[in-house]
């Protein structure tokens, strides 16, 4: 059996899909003998292609299929992944200062970075019929939510307890922040984009 991959590397682009199948399919054994070299940018470039590769999709669909204008397609782009950012900060800040975990910002992003690598699937939702691309990007959501407590369990070691007092208040914050932005649009971390990539249900456009 070939080894698991233990860390993505940005110089190395072929670690990610390693790292991408380790962490969605494997994930207590990832997260407890995952690597912390200390670095941000690994998971945060990890992150940003996570993003786009979801994105891809959805930008195909957009503007080739449904001819959008490409410019709109890509503010959304930016707006989510602004999202992205800001999630991850909710999630370090509620997990090492509010919980008081001495886990550091590098393994806190790590963990949200290779929990959310799964959502690249949601790159097929903009080309499926509603009643697929709906139930799939809500199961992928929990799932996320899923690997997100795994890896607080098995990497930053905290109690389950506290593990899920981070992704609830930090999903709370993520709302709560979103709705005081535009009220008219409220947006959770999972549903309104928080998790790299997310579509808007049912696909590109809508």
């Amino acid at each position: 059996m070939a080894q698991m991959m233990r860390d993505f590397d940005w110089r190395q682009p072929s670690t990610f899909l390693p790292v991408v199948m380790a962490a969605a399919f494997r994930p207590r054994q990832f997260f407890k003998q995952m690597h912390n070299r200390g670095d941000i940018l690994s998971p945060l470039i990890f992150l940003l292609m996570v993003h786009l590769t979801t994105w891809a999709g959805t930008m195909l669909a957009a503007v080739v299929l449904q001819g959008a204008p490409a410019v709109a397609v890509a503010a959304g782009l930016l707006q989510n992944l602004l999202k992205v950012l800001i999630f991850a900060i909710f999630f370090y800040t509620i997990g090492h200062h509010v919980m008081r975990n001495p886990y550091p910002l590098s393994g806190f992003l790590r963990i949200y970075a290779y929990a959310s690598g799964i959502w690249i699937v949601t790159a097929l939702a903009p080309f499926l019929p509603l009643s697929l691309s709906m139930p799939l990007t809500a199961i992928l959501a929990f799932y996320v939510l899923f690997l997100l407590f795994a890896g607080l369990r098995d990497a930053a070691e905290m109690s389950t307890p506290l593990a899920a007092g981070v992704l609830v208040l930090a999903v709370v914050g993520m709302v709560l922040l979103m709705y005081l932005i535009t009220p008219a649009q409220v947006a959770g971390p999972i549903a309104g984009g928080s998790v790299p990539g997310s579509p808007a249900p049912g696909g590109a456009g809508r």
